[in-house]
């Protein structure tokens, strides 16, 4: 099971700032190897017999993708089906009690949250907002849509968080994200299929998503309401699918666009996010990665976030003496 609320946060804030601010032109980038990448890469050089592969996906969007929409992207129906290994964030296969443990952990978030998402005492919603009709417009939102009708006792920074992950799950429901395309495929063929993370850094995940909220602590809580203000008008004024943008600019199987949207991010993550979601998984799936590239012909699949910046798998790969190029 994937809970990658986090992304979906910063993917929420992106549309967002889409909607409420003057859209910028998206950032050419000119890399030498090329100025037009897709999501699929290839893994050559350093002693390797057999080229492999990465593959960006795309979650958390909301949207159906179909096998022949996926396998139009250059050159991935080839490398499917000649791989050998063929490698996934997790496994998707049912884990009850791993399940259980995530549905206990989420429980016990929305039922008993920590201390330090309660309101101070004296404090209220409606004197912090800056008028009368944004807080009549938090107030109708969490109480019909988060069905709270006590959630002025709970800080802005929580239900930021709240509501992040109840779009998220919303847009996840019955959903066929990329990945899963992917390993339905995969599982009809002979391929070996692998997991880079296991249970215990899925848990972690979930954990560090339902409190995505704590970095608003850092601000004033008239601050909060305006960044919780912002979040619900602009969710108010989307269309059922917001994440339609994010959907067509992925199957236009361009890197540098995608990259350069989720830098659009208006608040952005923190050095410790990074280094937990990204940094510290990507270490730990690179050496899984080598150990199944000397002797077998692989294709790794996960969220293509994985794929850029300065934590980078390709990074990562090139650093260890890898050739990593775009197909």
């Amino acid at each position: 099971m994937n809970m990658f609320f986090r992304k979906c946060f910063i993917i929420i804030l992106v549309m967002i700032s889409n909607n409420l601010f003057a859209q910028t032109n998206l950032n050419t980038n000119t890399d030498t190897l090329s100025n037009k990448a897709g999501f699929l890469w290839e893994i050559s050089g350093n002693g390797l017999t057999k080229k492999s592969y990465l593959f960006g996906t795309c979650h958390g969007d909301g949207y159906n993708f179909t096998k022949e929409e996926i396998f139009k992207f250059k050159g991935l129906a080839d490398v499917f089906q000649k791989a050998d290994v063929i490698g996934f964030e997790s496994t998707m296969e049912p884990k009850p009690k791993h399940n259980k443990a995530a549905d206990m952990l989420f429980y016990k978030w929305i039922r008993n949250p920590d201390p330090k998402y309660l309101m101070p005492r004296g404090i209220y919603y409606k004197r912090l907002c800056d008028s009368l009709a944004e807080f009549r417009e938090i107030d109708k939102y969490l109480a019909d849509k988060m069905f709270d009708t006590e959630y002025w006792k709970k800080k802005p920074s929580y239900w930021v968080s709240r509501i992040a992950l109840s779009e998220f799950v919303k847009q996840r429901a019955g959903i066929q994200m990329v990945d899963k395309v992917l390993y339905n495929e995969a599982i009809k063929t002979k391929a070996k299929i692998i997991a880079l993370d296991d249970d215990a850094v899925q848990l972690s995940l979930l954990h560090l998503s339902m409190n995505v909220g704590n970095g608003l602590d850092t601000v004033s809580l008239k601050k909060q309401v305006n960044i919780l203000y912002i979040c619900i008008h602009a969710l108010n004024l989307m269309p059922d699918h917001p994440f339609q943008e994010l959907t067509n600019l992925y199957l236009e199987n361009d890197y540098y666009k995608m990259e350069s949207y989720f830098d659009k991010s208006p608040i952005p993550e923190s050095k410790e996010e990074k280094e937990i979601l990204v940094r510290d998984r990507n270490k730990k799936w690179v050496p899984i990665i080598e150990k199944n590239i000397s002797n077998h012909a692989c294709l790794f699949a996960f969220g293509c976030r994985h794929m850029m910046g300065e934590y980078s798998i390709i990074k990562m790969l090139r650093d260890q003496g890898y050739t990593v190029k775009p197909v």
